[in-house]
């Protein structure tokens, strides 16, 4: 089995470490929320929703027969809605401002990079500011900025089987027909 999908998030990530730091911005950027405050300030991609929504008649989408393998194989597509949040962390309302603005220019500047490896209807929406300052989320104030980002991203899912080369036709009770010579 073969399969063939974009990983949105490792793509983002390596654009978003490339942007900032071409930015001079330090900014770690992680496939998740940080675990201490040395990751700060940092980025946290976090998958949100990952749904089915667009698949051909019945999940098949074609076969086909490879005559110099032997193999036949079938191939189903579907596209999975699928969305992420993008979220600043920092311990400054000032810099989380900053790096904002620069998220939304990078997620600009991605959505035609993405949508040429075939990911299609990229938006970003939702953003919001958010803090803490009671110590639950860390021993100090931390300041988020966030959106989220949707989009429809292909999923071709290709099986294949070896066919068995025939060598003998068992025709009319037992005789049989040699189909390859000796």
């Amino acid at each position: 089995m073969d399969f063939n999908t974009v990983d949105v998030k490792e793509k983002l990530l390596q654009f978003l470490k490339a942007g900032f730091q071409k930015a001079g911005v330090r900014m770690n950027v992680l496939k998740s929320d940080p675990q201490t405050a040395a990751e700060l300030p940092c980025i946290g991609i976090n998958r949100t929703a990952d749904s089915e929504t667009v698949h051909s008649l019945g999940d098949f989408a074609g076969s086909d027969f490879d005559t110099d393998l032997l193999e036949y194989s079938e191939v189903y597509s579907a596209y999975y809605q699928e969305s992420m949040e993008v979220r600043i962390w920092h311990t400054n309302a000032d810099e989380r401002e900053r790096a904002y603005r620069l998220l939304k220019a990078l997620l600009m500047v991605f959505r035609p990079v993405i949508v040429e490896q075939g990911v299609r209807s990229f938006t970003v929406e939702g953003g919001k500011d958010e803090s803490d300052f009671t110590g639950q989320v860390a021993p100090f104030p931390v300041y988020w900025a966030s959106v989220v980002i949707s989009y429809l991203n292909p999923l071709d899912v290709q099986v294949g089987e070896m066919a068995e080369i025939i060598t003998n036709i068992f025709v009319n009770g037992g005789v049989v027909v040699d189909t390859e010579e000796p």
